[in-house]
């Protein structure tokens, strides 16, 4: 049986005002069309934690069934170490463990974190992850996906990782993978990033009708969004956003390139992204970003004012869709800003590179959008 079909949500529909359907993609389009996962292997439901990340670091396919909620948070105990505070306001702001010049200039105190969400579970290749009745959670512990190919991750959630403290976990890495879809998750309280890419080739990828949920009491900017959430930087990454509700967040959606060998591909297409009072997307050095379809509803900056040295293609209008048609046979979609700022940033050389990719994972995605 299709692992597509073995495990269906249970969780009502969801339909905002907007539009937004979490149901209407039903298989995997854009970049990552040819996951299969551990479609053929033998499927199990790990009773515990430690059976769970057995399971998902084993090298044989497997499709893994989540039917409970998989707690990390107090696993491998308590630190406290050296660290900062982002910005100083009462009791909503969220501190940094001392690492990569976070802290440089800002005054050190001691921060005390869940050790156990500092380290991913590393995933490996041809699994299944699926959640059975809205019940898979993974709790104080996020995943990477690592030197491995064909996963699949699938309506589950992954949750409460050290929420006040950045530098203190991720919820989903991509570290050197190929061919991965990530459907139907939802992401809440997350310290640092909820996706990002490490600097190795990671290509194939399609996140698509996931939640993105910023709300957090302990915020980089103090205003109850959480500022990281999609941090792209491979050398060479290919990945297709499509179908998302991004939802009171501050920053990086996405933030893509910034380093020397840095080359990312994203495409950003029919996603609603919702509420955000500080900055969206980040065009760094060695990035292509094509954001065409998408809803920006009461975006302070759609685009970070401070972004520099990269290449985006932001379609907000007829003309600019009309330009796609020599470069993919059709027209792009518009973006609709609805109580956003207008924003003009469109590059051609953008869509000049995406012609040279997948044409079948471009076209795909743009048919399967919902909004």
């Amino acid at each position: 049986m299709s692992p597509f079909l073995l495990i269906v949500c249970l969780l009502p529909v969801t339909v905002l005002a907007g539009g937004w359907n979490k149901n209407c993609i039903k298989k995997p389009v854009g970049f990552g069309y040819r996951t299969t996962g551990g479609q053929g292997g033998r499927t199990v439901t790990p009773k515990n934690i430690q059976e769970l990340k057995n399971y998902l670091g084993s090298k044989e396919k497997l499709i893994i069934v989540l039917d409970r909620t998989y707690d990390f948070t107090n696993s491998e105990g308590w630190a406290t170490s050296s660290g900062c505070v982002i910005l100083k306001c009462g009791g909503g702001y969220q501190e940094s463990l001392a690492h990569a010049g976070t802290c440089n200039g800002r005054p050190l105190t001691k921060v005390k974190y869940a050790k156990a969400g500092t380290t991913e579970i590393i995933v490996g290749s041809n699994k299944s992850i699926l959640g059975k009745n809205g019940k898979g959670v993974i709790k104080g512990k996020g995943l990477r996906i690592k030197n491995a190919q064909n996963v699949i991750i699938r309506d589950i959630s992954i949750t409460d990782i050290n929420p006040k403290v950045v530098w203190a976990g991720d919820a989903l890495a991509f570290d050197n993978v190929k061919n991965v879809w990530v459907h139907g998750v939802t992401f809440a309280r997350i310290g640092r990033q909820h996706l990002v890419t490490y600097q190795q080739q990671n290509t194939g990828i399609t996140v698509s009708s996931c939640f993105f949920d910023g709300t957090s009491k302990n915020s980089a900017f103090c205003n109850g969004a959480q500022y990281w959430i999609w941090l792209f930087w491979g050398t060479r990454d290919e990945i297709t956003l499509i179908n998302n509700h991004v939802f009171k967040t501050a920053g990086r959606t996405p933030h893509a390139g910034g380093w020397s060998k840095a080359l990312s591909y994203v495409h950003m297409i029919g996603n609603y992204m919702d509420l955000n009072p500080h900055t969206g997307i980040e065009p760094r050095s060695g990035s292509n970003i094509l954001a065409e379809g998408n809803v920006f509803k009461q975006y302070t900056n759609v685009i970070n004012p401070q972004a520099k040295g990269g290449h985006l293609a932001l379609v907000n209008n007829a003309k600019q869709a009309a330009t796609c048609k020599k470069y993919f046979g059709q027209n792009c979609k518009v973006n609709s800003l609805q109580g956003s700022k207008s924003t003009t940033w469109f590059d051609e050389s953008v869509l000049q590179a995406f012609s040279k990719l997948d044409r079948n994972a471009i076209n795909g995605a743009r048919a399967a959008s919902c909004l």
